[in-house]
């Protein structure tokens, strides 16, 4: 296959699920170039997964590449939704296939989770092979309940999808229309889907990955749902996660071997392919806010069902999950510790950003974090707005700043 050239295919017959009559058929699969190893299959699927009545499945493509099959695995390796309709995964092709013979057939199965790419999920314990999609559930809040688990707060990190297109909101005009931390309001159309933590990265995560624990909180007292090893890791300081000579704007460098940073290992035991950072302002915003236009993502007055603080913290961290979510299953955005954004802690206006995925960058020491922290009392509610934003130095440890993982997808 040259690496210019459309890879032929051919379709085949779906097994069935359950009761249904299931029928899977491949519409194009197109190989992205000039020299790009990522292929795109568009397919079409009916009588498939009904999530609503509890029937899932899933998918498998097998390509047949110059006589040699390669299993493509719709739920470790694609993300393929089995739902009714017409869809699109990307395949990465291994390295050094290159042939003109090339066919491509498909098959549905049953499963018994939701097949799609709604949730990634990394499995720690493994250094291969560890990634896999989940699908929503019926609804947002079976799905909060299914990941808000001891399991997603250890040894596998998921994270949810927030899809291409938008509009998207940020900002608050009204309160943020002037001076350094300038945040009118805005809407996003982003090109690219990207993936943020469903939590912020917990001790137990972190000493999983990088084999220490930082953390000033991680000799507090546990307890049955507040366990220490479920609070958010702190101390660790933005050059600590990215290295202090890798620009905002540039990747992070990858390594050979388990070592180096903390993006840096989580990135190698991924097998160096989906590129882990922390996100933009902009992500991290759009993410918390998930569609909200209130001064809080959940409202425009105070509530502490959402938000850990000083007043029912005790001036402490808490297991992560331990508040109510925001719309898209996302917790702790507002309070627990404030996180690392990927951007310099550049004066002006955030939506004078021009993308929401470009980091502002001027080659300074500062850097953004965003989300508030969990010892401000209800008297200085503002570092819990959506909109708030704040900076530190690139080398600042200390025990209430985090971070949480995010992906965008090539």
């Amino acid at each position: 296959m040259n690496m210019n050239k459309m890879i032929t295919f051919a379709a085949v017959a779906a097994s069935a699920i359950a009761a249904n009559a299931a029928s899977i058929t491949i519409d194009s699969v197109v190989q992205r170039w000039p020299w790009n190893n990522k292929v795109d299959i568009t397919y079409t699927v009916s009588g498939g997964q009904d999530v609503a009545a509890g029937v899932f499945a899933r998918i498998e493509f097998t390509a047949n590449i110059a006589g040699t099959e390669y299993l493509i695995d719709g739920v470790h390796d694609v993300g393929a939704s089995a739902s009714d309709g017409t869809h699109t995964v990307t395949w990465t092709l291994p390295i050094g296939v290159k042939s003109d013979s090339c066919t491509m057939t498909a098959k549905l199965l049953s499963a018994d989770n939701p097949s799609g790419d709604d949730y990634m999920i990394v499995d720690l314990t493994k250094t291969s092979g560890n990634i896999t999609w989940e699908g929503l559930l019926a609804t947002q809040e079976a799905s909060n309940e299914r990941y808000n688990t001891a399991t997603h707060k250890t040894d596998k990190l998921v994270l949810r999808k927030v899809p291409a297109g938008g509009p998207y909101p940020t900002g608050d005009s009204a309160n943020y229309s002037s001076g350094n931390n300038a945040n009118n309001t805005a809407t996003w159309t982003t090109a690219k889907d990207y993936y943020i933590g469903v939590f912020p990265v917990t001790q137990y995560q972190y000493q999983k990955l990088y084999g220490s624990n930082p953390s000033y909180s991680n000799n507090k007292k546990s307890a049955a749902g507040n366990e220490v090893t479920h609070r958010p890791v702190e101390q660790v300081s933005w050059d600590d996660l990215r290295l202090s000579t890798t620009a905002p704007t540039s990747s992070i460098p990858t390594v050979a071997s388990n070592s180096g940073t903390f993006f840096q290992r989580l990135n190698y035991i991924t097998g160096n392919r989906y590129n882990f950072d922390l996100p933009t302002e902009v992500m991290f915003e759009i993410a918390e806010r998930a569609g909200a236009t209130t001064i809080y993502y959940w409202g425009d007055t105070v509530n502490t069902d959402y938000i850990v603080c000083k007043d029912n913290s005790g001036s402490k961290t808490v297991a992560v999950g331990s508040r109510l979510p925001n719309a898209w299953g996302l917790y702790d955005t507002a309070g627990n510790v404030w996180e690392w954004c990927l951007d310099d802690l550049v004066d002006g206006d955030m939506k004078a950003r021009t993308d929401a995925f470009t980091p502002a960058w001027t080659s300074g020491t500062s850097r953004r974090f965003r989300g508030g922290q969990n010892w401000a009392d209800l008297s200085s509610v503002v570092g819990f707005h959506a909109s708030y934003r704040a900076g530190v130095v690139s080398t600042k440890r200390n025990a209430y700043i985090g971070f949480r993982v995010s992906m965008i997808v090539d």
